[in-house]
């Protein structure tokens, strides 16, 4: 694969070339594990609310943290983006 130009890189290689790029790539882990755990658990944690007002405060608090959630994914994504765009644009 080396003649043609593919190198297999070691993770230890990329980490050291990309380091920047971490705080970003694991965001985006982190918000997609959110949500992953959020549809399984969420729905449960509502259906067992002992009062109406519990239940609005978990909505309320839930709408929060999906907002949050979706700002710091889109931050993150972007952020990816522009790291690979100007990587590109180099070569």
């Amino acid at each position: 694969m080396a003649l043609m130009g593919i190198n297999r890189a070691q993770p230890s290689h990329w980490l050291r070339d990309n380091r920047d790029a971490l705080p970003s790539l694991i965001a985006v882990i982190a918000v997609t594990l959110f949500w992953v755990v959020g549809a399984v658990g969420g729905i449960r944690f509502l259906a067992d609310a002992s009062s109406p007002m519990a239940m609005l405060t978990g909505l309320y608090v839930g709408l929060a943290a999906v907002a949050v959630s979706i700002i710091i994914a889109t931050l993150a994504l972007n952020d990816l983006a522009r790291r690979y765009a100007r990587t590109r644009n180099r070569r």
